[in-house]
């Protein structure tokens, strides 16, 4: 549960939205990344997109993304290994370190390095980007020093042979960090201090069913509500999931409070009430449209319904709305309904509403002028858990049933 407007416990009016998400690079969105992401299908647009960006820049995304990417090794100590790409006769070179931490990476001290990988540039980004069902044998080289390049050292050959073994653990996450592998998103979850499972929830069960088309495409995803309060640099938590979890995905995030600490190679924020539906279309139409929107902002009612009304229109056909916490329907201090029946105004009767507009050409009388809403003619499928719902976005075009069937019901005399 994330505060991301004013809520029942006199949280703080909404911050006026920036010009821009902040994020990773510098600009709007995300510039640097995203000229790969749309070329990643493609090797010769690829390396187009390579050689605009420059080698330098571009080793610079490939490095965060390894971050990302790379697991924490069960080794003591820290690994330092050189990290170079190359394209045509250009190569960069980052210094990576490995520990238990995961990976960092700085510009100088490579050279001193006792192992080299080495990757070529297009290769390396149709791997990490490039579509998921592209599994051919990376062009990696991978350079070790001798044994006896790493002594003298305290404790002999016992202190140089543990190094070795410190060394391969450290290549292995990196050489993994490269590649694209199934990963569970309850782990992740936990890995990041996500509530989405195993904390307050158990929702990323149904997240997994309802992402796994998604998994390996270059979709955008929002999610309002970052979390971590006023704090500037906490909160994220779901964000980083995400990133992790959509391997060429951007992830936008919307709070209340600025959140410039929350970073992250394909992680943006933007600062807004979610309960602003000129700053939602706004967004929409600046950074959309998003295949993916999740409300796990305030959860108070009316923003519920205010999100939903401003940004089902800026989710793509085939793309999924879902709204967390829906047990605020049924709390007085948030909008909801005190007994067993949501009311109307609630999240639990948008719900309710989006069903009967899925079947609003069974609807006795016929819908007047103007019809049957956005939301009834796009709402083509809903799935809804405990405390948890999904709304499929497409086109609600099948006819009602025919006219000769008996609907108990005629036109009153004119």
């Amino acid at each position: 549960m994330t505060r991301t407007g004013p809520g029942p416990a006199g949280a703080p009016a909404a911050a006026p939205a920036g010009d821009a998400p902040t994020g990773a690079a510098a600009g709007p969105g995300w510039p640097a990344i995203e000229p790969l992401l749309r070329a990643a299908a493609d090797e010769h647009w690829l390396a187009r997109a390579v050689a605009d960006l420059g080698l330098d820049r571009v080793a610079e995304v490939v490095v965060e993304e390894l971050a990302v990417r790379c697991d924490p090794v069960p080794v003591d100590g820290a690994a330092h290994l050189a990290f170079e790409l190359t394209s045509g006769g250009e190569r960069a070179c980052r210094l990576l370190t490995v520990d238990r931490d995961g990976l960092t990476s700085k510009r100088d001290g490579w050279q001193a390095a006792p192992v080299r990988i080495t990757h070529d540039a297009v290769d390396l980004l149709r791997g990490l980007y490039g579509p998921g069902t592209d599994r051919r044998t990376s062009r990696r080289v991978t350079t070790c020093a001798e044994l006896n390049a790493l002594g003298p050292a305290p404790g002999g050959l016992t202190a140089i042979v543990r190094e070795r073994q410190r060394l391969a653990v450290a290549v292995q996450a990196v050489v993994a960090a490269c590649q694209r592998h199934p990963v569970d998103l309850g782990g992740l979850s936990t890995r990041f201090g996500s509530d989405k499972w195993a904390d307050l929830h158990w929702y990323t069960q149904h997240y997994e069913r309802h992402f796994a088309r998604f998994r390996n495409a270059p979709v955008r995803v929002l999610e309002i509500g970052i979390g971590g309060y006023d704090a500037p640099d906490q909160g994220g938590a779901s964000l980083r999931m995400w990133q992790r979890y959509f391997p060429a995905g951007l992830v936008l995030g919307l709070d209340i409070v600025p959140k410039p600490g929350v970073r992250g190679p394909r992680i943006a924020t933007a600062v807004g009430d979610q309960g602003d539906p000129g700053l939602l279309d706004d967004l929409g139409r600046r950074f959309g449209p998003f295949d993916i929107v999740i409300d796990d902002g305030s959860h108070l009612n009316a923003h519920v319904r205010a999100s939903f009304t401003a940004l089902f229109p800026h989710v793509r056909p085939g793309g999924l709305y879902v709204v967390e916490d829906l047990q605020t329907a049924y709390w007085p201090g948030y909008g909801g309904t005190v007994g067993p029946v949501a009311g109307p105004g609630t999240s639990v009767g948008l719900l309710k509403q989006l069903v009967d507009g899925l079947h609003h050409r069974e609807w006795v009388p016929p819908a007047a002028a103007p019809g049957p809403s956005y939301a009834d003619r796009h709402a083509v499928a809903l799935t809804i858990y405990h405390n948890l719902a999904f709304v499929e976005k497409g086109v609600n075009s099948e006819e009602g049933a025919p006219d000769f069937i008996d609907r108990g019901w005629s036109a009153p005399p004119a």
